[in-house]
């Protein structure tokens, strides 16, 4: 029921195509390997398998794929979890339609997306003590920001008119300071510093 509604929510989106979906992990993984999509918003409990678990099985079959997990109730572990198993955007299950549309599309581009009932469980759950050079640029601030607020390379780069491999630089000179490797990383800990601010998504 939760697979059918999401899908219909998502399908009235005219920048989202809806290529199936699924009630069990082993569903969605014969679905993934045969469609190969771009995205899968993978439900946090499933009846056959954790969802956090599904989502390293879904990149066994389909590599390239970006996952969002939902959830209707985020714990600190179910999220430390998720961050250690590569996940980067996170949305509730009672999202409206445009935040879920939001969250697919960020994840799409590899941006970060994180939902406002998950930024306290995030913000608090990683450390950013001991960690070495925590100066950012102003413009480093302002690239991570736009990670923060779910936009892709390609459109931080039009709004701050700077090249995509501009952007990108800032990116890894950012991710250095702060000592981490991932951008959802260097987004928390730049928050957890006071540089930049978690938006609560409406």
């Amino acid at each position: 029921m939760v697979a059918t509604g999401l899908a219909a929510v998502l399908m009235e989106s005219s920048q989202i195509e809806v290529v199936g979906s699924a009630g069990s992990a082993r569903e969605a993984l014969v679905r993934v390997a045969a469609r190969q999509p771009d995205v899968a918003l993978v439900d946090l409990r499933l009846p056959d398998v954790d969802g956090v678990e599904l989502a390293g099985r879904l990149r066994e079959v389909a590599p390239g794929i970006q996952i969002v997990l939902i959830s209707a109730s985020f714990t600190r572990q179910t999220v430390a979890d998720a961050l250690n198993g590569g996940i980067q955007a996170f949305a509730s299950k009672l999202a409206s339609a445009e935040e879920l549309v939001h969250a697919v599309r960020a994840a799409a581009a590899g941006s970060a997306y994180v939902s406002s009932d998950v930024v306290p469980l995030l913000a608090a759950d990683r450390s950013v003590d001991n960690r070495p050079g925590t100066e950012l640029s102003g413009r480093e601030r302002e690239v991570l920001q736009g990670l923060a607020n779910g936009s892709s390379v390609s459109h931080i780069a039009d709004e701050l008119c700077l090249s995509q491999h501009t952007v990108r630089n800032h990116i890894r000179r950012a991710m250095s300071s702060l000592g981490v490797h991932r951008r959802l990383d260097a987004v928390v800990a730049a928050a957890r510093l006071g540089l930049i601010d978690l938006p609560e998504h409406a």
